[in-house]
C-alpha cells in the first residue's frame, strides 16, 4: 500500500483488518521455526508484521479529532507555528476551548489559510510560510495543538501527506504475532497452551455411586404439641414412680451381654491441612518483673587500691598504653563523627528537565469590564492569605491626552482589584480610588489595610476588615451573598450589584475611608509607597529609633516631583478623622548636588533597623566616654539612644541617576545643601525598578532603560555587575525570595529572564515569554511548605495578570549557595578596587609618556638649531659627539631618558600585579 495519501482521503484511527495481517505473520513464524539452529541468524532483523488500518470516510472539516494513538510524533514534515489569540479565533482552535490536549487535531482548508494571508499580510502568522502552504499538494492541511509545547510552539502543521498518515492513521504491530515471530526468529520453542476437552467418564462413576448412601425405609414422623398457655414456663424434670401409672417405664442398665460391632467404612481424609497467614494485633497485659538500679556499684577505695597494685593490672596498661594513646591522639586530630562521604562534593540537585524547567502559567486573571485594555500599574500579595493577589488598573492615555481632560474630568474606573486563586473569573473586591492609583501596598500586620498612591500626588487608605471572610473562604454566589463596603470620605459603605445577569456574583465596592490633604500632598504622581518596617520608627527630625509599639503604622512614598515623604497613620486618634487632613511630617527634597535641578523619583530603598551587638554596645556606652570623643562625628553614627544609620537610604530617578542620600541634614547646610551625597550614572533611560538582596542588605538590584546593573553600599567606583545591552527595554527586576544568586528580570516586549550569576553572569538561565505585549509590573510570593510553592505575578499592559510557577531548580538552594554569593560579590569588589587602582597607574603612566615625549621633542628642536650654527662653533661640539660612539663601543647601550621612565614604570606594575595575584591565591607555586 502507498504511504503517501493525500489529506483529502484522511483516515481515521480505527484499525481493520487484523485477520490477514495474523495468518501472515504466523506464515512466517512457521518459516522461522521451520530453520535449523546452525541456519538461523540471530543477528538478523526480524519482519514484524504491521497491519494496515482500512480507511474510512474523509473527516470533517473543522470538528476537534483525537490522533490515531500515543505514539511518538515523527519530526519529519512538521513545522512548529505560534498563532496569537486573533488567528486562534479566525480559524476557530482556541486553545483548551476549541482544541484540548485530548483532541488537538483540526483540518483547516488550504484556501483559508491563503485567504487570511492575502487579507492580513505581515500581520498573518501564516504569512512567512506561505509558499510551502502553497505548495502542499492537498486541499487541506492539519493543525495540531501543541498543549506541552513539545515543539516549541502552541501549534504545528503537517507540511507533508506522510505526516499526516502518521498522526492520523498509524500504522500497529498485533503483540501477539509479534511476539510469536521474535521468538521463533531466535530459536525458541513456543509452548503450546493446553486445550480443554469435554470429560470422559472411565468408569469412576460406578465407583462414586457406590459411595452414595440412601435411605432404604420410610421417616417416622413425630409430632409434639402443647397448650399455648404453657408456652414459656420453667419445665422441671424429675423421677416418678410407674406404680399406678399406665406409662411402662424403662430404666437403664448395664448388659454385660451388650457388644457392638463398627462397620468398615471407606472416608476420604485430607493429609495435608490447608496453610493461612493471619495476622492479629493483640494488647499484652501480662506483667514483667524487671529490676532498677538506684545506686551504681562499685568498689571501696582500698578495694581500688589492692586491685590497681596487682600484676595482672600492671601488665594490662603496659599492653595497652602505646595502641590507647595513639586512638587518642586519632580521635583529637580527626573527627570521626564527619561523613567523609557527604564532603567529597556539593549536593546532587536532579534539575527538572522539559516544561518543568521554565516558568509554567499557573493561573492568569483578566476582567472584561474592569481591566481589560488598561495599564495595570502595580501589583502586590496578601501578606497572610495565600492565593489572594491584587492589582492596579490604570488607563492607557498620553500626557497629551491627560491635559485636555485637565483635572475637573475624574476617571470612571480608577479601582483596585482583588483577585483569588479561588475564582479566576470574578475578582472578589473591588477597591475605589479618587485617582488612577501607581502604587499600593498591603499592610504587613495588618492586611485588611491598604494604602495607595494616587496619580495626582494624594495617598489614600482602605480597610477591607469586613470582607475578609469573603476572601479567606472559597464561598460559591448565593441569593444571600453580599456584604457592606466601608464609606470613603465620612460616608456609608455600599454593595454594587456589578453583575449583568443571575448566574453572575455581586462583588463588593469598596470605598477609601482616607484620603491625604490636597495641598500638602505630592505635586506629582506617587510613584512609589512602602510601608516602613514594624521595628522601626521616624521622628519628626529624622531620627530613626525602635518601634516599642507593634505593627506598621508609617508609610514612606516617592514621587515625581523629588520629594519623599513619610506619613503617619496615628496623627488622629480616630483614623478617619484624617480624611482630606493628612499630610506627611516629614519631607526630604532630593535636588541634584549643585541645587541646578530637582529629580524625578520612581523607586525608594530604606535600609532596615537591625538591632544588632554592637548598637546594644552602643547604647550602654558611659555619656563621660561620649563627651571626650570628637565632636564632628558623622550624624549617622551610633548615638547612646539607640538610633542606628539607617537615614541614608538609595531611590531610583527618571534621569537614569541611582543617588544616595540621608534624610537628616546638618544644621548649617539644610537650607542651602543637597541631601544628595554621592550618585551613579549608568542607565541610558528611566530607571524603573530598584530591589534590595533579601539575604545581602547592602546589594541592590537596579533596572531600567535597556540593561540592569547589581550594586553594593560603600562601593562608589560603580556597579558589581552589569548586563549587556538588552533588544528592549527593561521594565521590572526583582530577587529570588529563596536562591541569593537568582533573580528575574521583566522587559517591554513581554519575556521574563531568569538570571543566576552563580552559573553564568553574560546570559540568562532561561528565557520565557509571558505575554504578546510589555510586562508593566512583576512580584515575587513565596509560600511555606513542601514542594514548589513560589509564583510570580505578571501584570501586562492590557490589563491581564498572569501567575506563573517557578520551577525547583530555580528555588531550591544550592548547598552553601548564601557563602558562595557573598564570595562572589566580594572578589567583584576586590576585581573594582584593582581595576581603580590601574586606572590611577594608567593616569601617572599617561603624565610621565606625555612629559617625556615632550622632553624628546625639546631635545630634537635643540639639536635642529645645532646643526644651523657656523662651523667654529660646530667644532667645539665634535668632542662630544665623539664621546657617543666611544659609548656604543664600550658594549652598553645607551637608553634615553624616556625609555628609562618607561621601564620604571613596567617594573612597578608587574610589582603591583605579583602582589595581586599572591593576595588572591591565583599565583602558581613555580613562580613564587
Amino acid at each position: 500500500m502507498d504511504a503517501k495519501v493525500s489529506t483529502s482521503n484522511l483516515t481515521s484511527p480505527e484499525v481493520g483488518g487484523l485477520k490477514p495481517a495474523k495468518s501472515s505473520a504466523l506464515l512466517a513464524a512457521k518459516s522461522l521455526s521451520s530453520q535449523t539452529p546452525s541456519t538461523l541468524n540471530l543477528n538478523a532483523p526480524v519482519a514484524v508484521p504491521v497491519v494496515e488500518p482500512a480507511p474510512i470516510a474523509k473527516p470533517p472539516i473543522g470538528e476537534a479529532l483525537a490522533p490515531g494513538n500515543n505514539n511518538e510524533i515523527p519530526l519529519d514534515g512538521i513545522l512548529a507555528l505560534f498563532l496569537s489569540g486573533m488567528t486562534q479565533d479566525i480559524f476557530k482552535i482556541k486553545s483548551n476551548e476549541d482544541v484540548t490536549a485530548e483532541k488537538p487535531i483540526k483540518i483547516i482548508p488550504k484556501a483559508d489559510i491563503v485567504a487570511d494571508v492575502m487579507a492580513r499580510r505581515a500581520v498573518s502568522d501564516f504569512q512567512p510560510y506561505l509558499a510551502m502552504i502553497q505548495a502542499y499538494p492537498a486541499d487541506e492541511l492539519l493543525l495540531y495543538f501543541d498543549a506541552e509545547f513539545k515543539y516549541g510552539q502552541n501549534f504545528f502543521m503537517c507540511t507533508t501527506p506522510a505526516a499526516v498518515d502518521a498522526i492520523l492513521r498509524p500504522k500497529t504491530v498485533d503483540p501477539v504475532v509479534a511476539e510469536e515471530a521474535a521468538m521463533a526468529a531466535l530459536g525458541i520453542k513456543i509452548k503450546k497452551k493446553p486445550v480443554s476437552k469435554p470429560w470422559e467418564c472411565l468408569g469412576s462413576d460406578k465407583d462414586i455411586e457406590l459411595e452414595q448412601v440412601f435411605n432404604t425405609r420410610d421417616p417416622i414422623f413425630v409430632k409434639i404439641s402443647r397448650q399455648r398457655r404453657e408456652f414459656g414456663k420453667d419445665c422441671n424434670f424429675e423421677d416418678k414412680e410407674t406404680v399406678n401409672d399406665p406409662v411402662t417405664e424403662c430404666k437403664s442398665y448395664k448388659d454385660p451381654a451388650y457388644e457392638v460391632n463398627r462397620l468398615e467404612m471407606g472416608m476420604a481424609v485430607q493429609c495435608i491441612p490447608e496453610m493461612t497467614t493471619v495476622g492479629v494485633q493483640t494488647n499484652w497485659f501480662r506483667p514483667i518483673n524487671f529490676s532498677v538500679q538506684y545506686e551504681p556499684q562499685g568498689l571501696s577505695e582500698e578495694e581500688k587500691k589492692i586491685l590497681l597494685d596487682t600484676d595482672e593490672v600492671i601488665d594490662f596498661v603496659k599492653s595497652i598504653a602505646d595502641s590507647f594513646d595513639q586512638v587518642i591522639q586519632q580521635n583529637s586530630i580527626l573527627n570521626i563523627f564527619v561523613d567523609d562521604l557527604k564532603e567529597i562534593g556539593e549536593e546532587e540537585i536532579t534539575f527538572e528537565k522539559g516544561t518543568h524547567a521554565f516558568l509554567q502559567e499557573y493561573q492568569s486573571f483578566t476582567d472584561l469590564e474592569h481591566s481589560k485594555d488598561k495599564s495595570i500599574s502595580c501589583s502586590d500579595w496578601h501578606p497572610t492569605l495565600k492565593g489572594v493577589v491584587a492589582v492596579s488598573c490604570s488607563e492607557r492615555v498620553t500626557l497629551e491626552e491627560r491635559i485636555e481632560r485637565g483635572f475637573v474630568v475624574k476617571s470612571k474606573q480608577s479601582l483596585i482589584l482583588i483577585w483569588s486563586f479561588h475564582d479566576p473569573i470574578h475578582p472578589q473586591l473591588i477597591l475605589e480610588a479618587p485617582e488612577d492609583i501607581i502604587s499600593f501596598q498591603f499592610n504587613p500586620s495588618d492586611p485588611h489595610f491598604i494604602a495607595g498612591g494616587c496619580i495626582n500626588g494624594q495617598i489614600v487608605l482602605w480597610d477591607i476588615s469586613e470582607h475578609e471572610d469573603k476572601l479567606k473562604t472559597n464561598r460559591k454566589r448565593s441569593d444571600e451573598e453580599g456584604t457592606t463596603g466601608s464609606a470613603g470620605g465620612g460616608g456609608s459603605g455600599e454593595e454594587v450589584d456589578t453583575a449583568k445577569s443571575n448566574d453572575e456574583p455581586i462583588i463588593p465596592i469598596i470605598k477609601y475611608i482616607v484620603s491625604s490633604s490636597i495641598e500638602f500632598s505630592h505635586r506629582g504622581a506617587i510613584t512609589d509607597l512602602q510601608w516602613l518596617p514594624s521595628n522601626m520608627l521616624i521622628a519628626h527630625n529624622g531620627d530613626v529609633s525602635e518601634n516599642p509599639e507593634s505593627g506598621n503604622r508609617q508609610i514612606v512614598t516617592c514621587s515625581a516631583d523629588g520629594q519623599m515623604c513619610v506619613w503617619d497613620t496615628r496623627s488622629k486618634k480616630v483614623l478617619k478623622e484624617l480624611d482630606l487632613a493628612w499630610k506627611p511630617f516629614l519631607r526630604v527634597p532630593l535636588s541634584a548636588m549643585d541645587n541646578t535641578f530637582d529629580y524625578g523619583l520612581t523607586k525608594v530603598s530604606l535600609k532596615s533597623l537591625d538591632i544588632s551587638a554592637e548598637a546594644a554596645a552602643a547604647a550602654a556606652k558611659p555619656k563621660s566616654q561620649e563627651k571626650g570623643e570628637e565632636g564632628d562625628k558623622k550624624k549617622d553614627a551610633k548615638k547612646d539612644n539607640g538610633t542606628l544609620p539607617v537615614s541614608k537610604f538609595f531611590t531610583a530617578t527618571e534621569e537614569g541617576d541611582l543617588i544616595f542620600s540621608d534624610w537628616v541634614a546638618e544644621k548649617s547646610t539644610e537650607e542651602k545643601g543637597s541631601r544628595v551625597e554621592h550618585t551613579y550614572s549608568m542607565h541610558f533611560g528611566p530607571m524603573s525598578d530598584l530591589q534590595r538582596s533579601p539575604f545581602f542588605p547592602d546589594i541592590l538590584l537596579s533596572a531600567g532603560g535597556w540593561s540592569f546593573h547589581i550594586w553594593k553600599e560603600k562601593i562608589n567606583s560603580g556597579p558589581l555587575l552589569s548586563s549587556p545591552v538588552s533588544p528592549s527595554y527593561i521594565i521590572s527586576g526583582r530577587w529570588s525570595p529563596t536562591r541569593p544568586g537568582v533573580f528575574f528580570i521583566s522587559k517591554a516586549d513581554g519575556t521574563i529572564e531568569a538570571w543566576d550569576i552563580l552559573d553564568s553572569t553574560y546570559q540568562p538561565a532561561t528565557v520565557q515569554n509571558v505575554a504578546s505585549v510589555g510586562i508593566s509590573h512583576m512580584s515575587i510570593k513565596q509560600y511555606p511548605g513542601k514542594g514548589v510553592h513560589q509564583f510570580v505575578a505578571a501584570a501586562d499592559d492590557e490589563g491581564t495578570l498572569h501567575i506563573l510557577e517557578v520551577p525547583k531548580n530555580l528555588t531550591k538552594p544550592l548547598k552553601n549557595e548564601k557563602h558562595l554569593a557573598r564570595g562572589f560579590f566580594d572578589r567583584e569588589v576586590k576585581r573594582i578596587a584593582y581595576v581603580s587602582e590601574r586606572k590611577q597607574i594608567r593616569v601617572r603612566e599617561k603624565g610621565q609618556w606625555e612629559q617625556a615625549k615632550l622632553e624628546a621633542a625639546q631635545a630634537l628642536k635643540a639639536q635642529a638649531a645645532a646643526s644651523k650654527k657656523p662651523d667654529g662653533e660646530a667644532d667645539g661640539a665634535a668632542p662630544a659627539a665623539a664621546a657617543a660612539p666611544a659609548a656604543e663601543g664600550s658594549g652598553e647601550p645607551v637608553k634615553s631618558k624616556e625609555e628609562e621612565l618607561m621601564d620604571k614604570a613596567e617594573q612597578e606594575y608587574l610589582k603591583f600585579e605579583r602582589n595581586f595575584l599572591e593576595a588572591e591565591g591565583l599565583l602558581k607555586t613555580a613562580e613564587i
